[in-house]
């Protein structure tokens, strides 16, 4: 028996009518009294009195009746009757009403309930933001409402799968699939344990319960698959002694035996097996569930062996019963399998990760691995395909086509993105009745047998969760808050966190759009379609990044900027992304509705115009690929000010190439749009001011022939012999006596025909003379590290003696092959200075060459 509440009156302005019949309350014994819940008494005369003209379900005439939220507002709603009892049922029980209706202020917002003597029991609410009203007294006077997220969870356990090993899911992933628009009722055939019976105060009050609980059912079933269940059997098997009661003192694993099973046998005796289609035990005691069977609907011996036990207790949420435990339970049995993946089932319906979120996951159940305290009161698109490809060969009691058409998704496309990096998923749907549609992107990859950490290295299994469908149809991956703050990826999070994770493995990942179509003005069934793409994580290219404006920064309005992003190999290979748009949020990140570039080269830099009439001290931008899925967002907050003239130089912050540093000339000798003032690399070739020998000349491959630390192309004299280079014959080779044998011009030190003869030096069979190079640099840079002597090896005979300026031999060699590297005799480097060679070409002093030489390291 319930707990009988005492409630005070609260006088409340603005908020009730004068006219209505809900008064707002509050429990007097505040430990009773929850967080997140409002209290409320009905006169239930006056609200029998609104719903009289509906009492004929015949007539199915609307009328109009006031509910309160969980927000303290009355609301009013259109509603009109709907049939959860069968006709015979109907006839013998008058007293219990089932309704439907919508909001005369918002047609999106739906309420469902059911009216007996003991008083009302309602869903509300729009989409998957749904309220509840529950009675709290047996008079059904006194009331709580709630919203479904404040509820409390217990913990659950469905036995399922372990008496049915099996029976495996051997269906493959449908690419494209939509509900057949049918809509199927089954009869259904409800027993319930005498310890269920009396904490509901008896059978009358029970079967109340019961009835409840199947409207509820109805309302998620019939959204997504149109499907609906009859109550077939009435209070006869709803068991209120343990003397009568033949669960009594039965093991469960008796209860679920199929013809010779307690419950099997018990409604084919009581209820018929001719005469239902699906069959359930309600029980209060231990916390579980068991189909007993998975896809068994109207099989005969099969259908009726299922059982939902919760141990209620005082103010206990009904809906936790009614969504957690039997939709799942009842899932089940219509053919649906666990989508959770905390653990292996072999099923391929595993897409879900950890514990799962919808029906037939296991939310806030398994410790260490949930993902949320409660489940959302939705299928997931895997669960949709189970069922429909189950029940499209059974025969319920009866199928009739609907009358609302299934929405048509339009063309999606695959992608290749690179790994480590954000995405956006979009897609689209229409609907021929015009229907507002929801949303919602799952993925279709369930987990493999082996070890399971939720971790951006997953192999297999979903990387993000499920989330109920909605009015929008985009999902980012990860959702744009942890994109913005730059937690792109998740290993094992803990409960209630987002569950979404980019890879930084390669891999192939299959997204389904599933549409939703609940038709919620009306009560006719919903239809549910989906569409299935491919997202391929290339581990060759990414993290695809921005690199510009990662700490705080101000921009002008009116001002140009430079932004980067490192591509990533994204504009090659196969991604090959060419084009990219930049798009600005002023909000901190949640919206990014301006854009400052369109369709620009992906190309890592991009020059962008910020609109005159921006401000924000919230700026963040988005790069975001063209005719692809992936993006990146900026880590630095931006302030955009009104344009001023910041550092005084006379010139609007906005046209100024340098708003922070005077310089009226505005000079910009790389013409990249930044001031020569604060560009840190002047001459734009990429090399940095600081580390560029040449800082106002291009030239990135930083060449220096002379290692003077000039760059060849702004050095005067290239070759560091003391003369210029438009004086040097030789301006690239050390030759500071500029010898010329034929007078061409061309010094002998980098002339290739030094006699003149048109014949190179390296074919001229008739060239004697020997070239000797005045200066080499032997420090191991591989460039001019050796003496080299001309010619030498046609010497065979010949001498190379080399002399300090003190006239001491240092270096001596016979038959010299220009080997010498700067080491003497004594086998270390000569010092840095001049040295007096002499070469003799024979065994005589007749004929020698002799010189100066320099050695410069």
């Amino acid at each position: 028996m319930k707990k009988l509440y005492v409630l005070l009156f609260v006088f409340s302005f603005g908020i009730l009518s004068a006219q209505t019949y809900w008064k707002q309350t509050q429990l007097t014994e505040k430990k009773e009294q929850k967080s997140g819940y409002q209290y409320y008494t009905l006169n239930k005369e006056a609200f029998e009195n609104a719903l009289g003209v509906t009492k004929n379900l015949v007539a199915k005439r609307e009328t109009t009746i006031q509910v309160p939220d969980s927000e303290g507002n009355i609301e009013n709603y259109r509603i009109e009757p709907i049939q959860v009892l069968s006709e015979d049922l109907s006839e013998k029980y008058t007293d219990i009403k089932t309704y439907v209706g919508f909001s005369t202020k918002n047609p999106s917002k739906t309420i469902r309930f059911t009216w007996s003597p003991f008083g009302l029991n309602a869903i509300m609410g729009e989409n998957f933001e749904l309220s509840f009203i529950e009675s709290i007294n047996d008079e059904g006077t006194e009331y709580k409402v709630y919203q479904r997220k404040s509820s409390e969870n217990e913990h659950f356990e469905c036995k399922t799968l372990e008496e049915l090993k099996s029976e495996k899911n051997n269906k493959t992933r449908r690419a494209t699939y939509q509900t057949d628009n049918q809509v199927r009722t089954f009869r259904i055939a409800i027993a319930t344990t005498y310890q269920y019976t009396q904490y509901f105060g008896g059978k009358d009050r029970a079967f109340v319960q019961v009835v409840s609980t199947i409207n509820r059912v109805n309302q998620v079933y019939g959204a997504q698959l149109s499907i609906q269940f009859q109550i077939v059997s009435d209070k006869s098997i709803l068991f209120d002694n343990a003397k009568d009661d033949p669960f009594v003192n039965v093991n469960y694993e008796n209860w679920l035996q199929s013809e010779s099973g307690v419950l099997q046998g018990t409604l084919d005796r009581k209820v018929g097996s001719d005469n239902y289609d699906i069959g359930h035990l309600f029980h209060n005691r231990n916390l579980g569930g068991n189909a007993g069977c998975i896809g068994c609907v109207c099989e005969a011996g099969r259908k009726g062996k299922a059982f939902s036990s919760v141990r209620f207790r005082r103010g206990m949420d009904m809906d936790f019963f009614d969504i957690d435990i039997l939709a799942h339970e009842i899932g089940h049995q219509m053919g649906a399998y666990h989508t959770f993946s905390y653990e292996y089932e072999s099923t391929n319906s595993q897409v879900e990760p950890g514990s799962g979120s919808t029906i037939m996951g296991y939310a806030g159940v398994i410790d260490n691995q949930n993902v949320q305290k409660k489940t959302d009161p939705y299928f997931h698109h895997r669960s949709v395909y189970d069922i429909m490809q189950s029940v499209k060969g059974k025969r319920p009691a009866t199928m009739l086509p609907s009358s609302n058409n299934p929405p048509e998704i339009d063309n999606l496309k695959s992608y290749t993105i690179p790994h480590s990096t954000a995405y956006l998923l979009e897609g689209s749907a229409t609907d021929a009745d015009g229907d507002n549609l929801l949303y919602t992107w799952e993925q279709s990859d369930s987990r493999a047998r082996g070890n399971y950490l939720f971790s951006p290295t997953l192999k297999s299994g979903a990387t993000a969760r499920s989330l109920p469908p909605s009015t929008s149809s985009k999902r980012y991956i990860p959702r744009l808050s942890r994109i913005v703050s730059g937690k792109l990826t998740q290993s094992n999070p803990p409960i209630g966190s987002e569950w979404e994770t980019v890879l930084t493995i390669g891999r192939t990942l299959n997204w389904s759009f599933m549409v939703l179509d609940k038709k919620p003005a009306t009560n006719a069934m919903g239809s549910t379609v989906y569409k299935t793409i491919q997202v391929v994580v290339d581990a060759s290219a990414g993290p695809f990044q921005i690199t510009s404006h990662t700490e705080n920064s101000s921009w002008f309005a009116g001002q140009k900027q430079t932004i980067t992003w490192d591509t990533a190999n994204t504009n090659t290979g196969s991604i090959n992304v060419k084009k990219v748009t930049v798009l600005l949020s002023t909000d901190g990140g949640i919206t990014f509705p301006h854009v400052l570039a369109k369709g620009i080269d992906n190309n890592g830099i991009a020059r962008i115009t910020i609109p005159k009439t921006l401000r924000t001290t919230q700026g963040r931008y988005m790069v975001k690929a063209d005719e692809n899925i992936f993006l990146a967002v900026n880590s630095g907050t931006i302030t955009i000010k009104e344009d001023e003239d910041t550092d005084g130089d006379g010139i609007p912050s906005s046209d100024d190439n340098c708003p922070e540093i005077p310089n009226t000339d505005q000079a910009d000798l790389d013409k990249d749009g930044i001031g020569d003032v604060c560009d840190d690399d002047l001459d734009g070739d990429g090399v940095p001011n600081t580390k560029d020998n040449c800082p106002k000349i291009p030239n990135p491959d930083q060449a220096d022939i002379d290692k003077d630390g000039i760059g060849d192309v702004c050095d005067d004299d290239m070759d560091g012999d003391g003369l210029l280079n438009e004086n040097d014959n030789c301006p690239m080779v050390y030759n500071p006596n500029q010898e010329d044998l034929d007078g061409d011009g061309i010094g002998d030190a980098c002339d290739n025909d030094i006699d003149g003869d048109g014949i190179e030096n390296s074919n001229d069979n008739s060239l004697d003379y020997v070239l000797i190079s005045n200066a080499f640099s032997p420090n191991d840079d591989g460039v001019n590290d050796y003496f080299t002597i001309l010619r030498a090896e046609n010497y065979s005979q010949n001498t190379f003696r080399v002399f300090n300026h003190l006239g001491q031999l240092v270096y001596e060699v016979k038959g010299y092959k220009n080997q010498w590297n700067g080491t003497g005799s004594n086998g270390n480097k000569v010092p840095q200075g001049s040295y007096y060679y002499i070469f003799t070409l024979d065994n005589t002093d007749i004929y020698k060459r002799q010189g100066w030489i320099f050695i410069n390291y």
